[in-house]
Formats: C-alpha cells, sequence, structure tokens
C-alpha cells in the first residue's frame, strides 16, 4: 500500500515520473497489441503477478499462498509459461482471443528506496469477445513495485484488484 504522506516528501519525487507512467503505458500497449514475450520481459526474473479475490464485500484475500485467488504467479517464468499455452492454441477457453484495450489513469508514485518505486493506478479493460459478440468491461486497482535497473524500470510485483468481479466471461493476464 501506498504511503499517502510519501506525497509530500521531497523523495518521493528523486524516481522519474514519467518513466514510471510510460512502463505502465508500455506494458498495457504490449497487452493490447499480444506482444506478450515483450509484455514478459518487462518483468523482473523473480516478480510476482497477483490478482487476488475477494473474501467478501469489503475485503481481498492477504495471503496467496493459503487463500485462493484469481490468479498468482512467483515468476517470469510462470506468466512465460502462461503465454506458451495460448499460443500453443492449447487453451481453449482462449479461442478466439478477445480484442482488449487497456487504460491507465490516476498514476500516483511513491519511492519506496533508492532503487525501488512503487505505483498505484486506476486501470479499465474493455472486452471484446468475438465468440459471443459480446463485450465488457473490467475495471480496478493497479499496485505496481518497479526496481531501476541500467536499461530502465522493470516489473518487481504486480497487484491487479478486481472491482467488479461479477466476471461474464474468463479473466487472463491479457484482459486485465
Amino acid at each position: 500500500m501506498l504511503d499517502r504522506g510519501s506525497l509530500d516528501r521531497p523523495s518521493a519525487r528523486r524516481h522519474d515520473q514519467l518513466g514510471v507512467e510510460r512502463l505502465l503505458l508500455i506494458e498495457a500497449q504490449y497487452l493490447d497489441d499480444k506482444a506478450w514475450d515483450a509484455w514478459a520481459n518487462l518483468y523482473e526474473p523473480d516478480a510476482v503477478y497477483w490478482v487476488p479475490s475477494w473474501l467478501d464485500e469489503y475485503d481481498l484475500v492477504t495471503d496467496p499462498d493459503t487463500q485462493v485467488s484469481y490468479i498468482y504467479h512467483t515468476s517470469r517464468a510462470q506468466l512465460q509459461e502462461r503465454i506458451g499455452r495460448i499460443q500453443s492454441r492449447k487453451s481453449i477457453t482462449a479461442l478466439p482471443l478477445p480484442r482488449t484495450l487497456h487504460m491507465i489513469a490516476n498514476i500516483v508514485v511513491s519511492e519506496h528506496d533508492e532503487l525501488t518505486v512503487e505505483a498505484r493506478s486506476s486501470w479499465t479493460t474493455h472486452v471484446f469477445d468475438p465468440r459471443t459478440r459480446r463485450q465488457h468491461l473490467h475495471f480496478g486497482t493497479y499496485e505496481h513495485r518497479l526496481v531501476r535497473t541500467a536499461e530502465g524500470y522493470r516489473i518487481a510485483r504486480k497487484k491487479i484488484v478486481i472491482m467488479n468481479d461479477c466476471i461474464p466471461t474468463v479473466v487472463d493476464f491479457y484482459s486485465i
């Protein structure tokens, strides 16, 4: 969770706000373009990708190791394995693949330490399913933990909260 008070401290401005925003927007673009190998390469090898489920109307799961989550991966290799299943067309729930359009807004950056920054943002994903010819909208919040590397920022952790969790169709990494 972001420290709301850190926004007023000068140290919260040491990281490159535009660089962080650019990474988040590129990530969304890669998903929409189905450039999934490039998308996965935005993640650190030991990155965590987590989509917690709701316990009730107000509370999310807090421990992905002992509670049910929509999606939980603990490495880039696991994300790449999922991409491989979709690209091999062995995932019949994703055939044909939906068309998506990700929108990201309200990006707030706070420094975690010298090499790490956290960003919280709001998102919507418009999804068109060619099988049913229906469209729907997912929305929620992202919490990214980014690390600064020689090549720029990389994703060390991403938590995706889906606010409208009465999901009309399959949810996967490309649709949220």
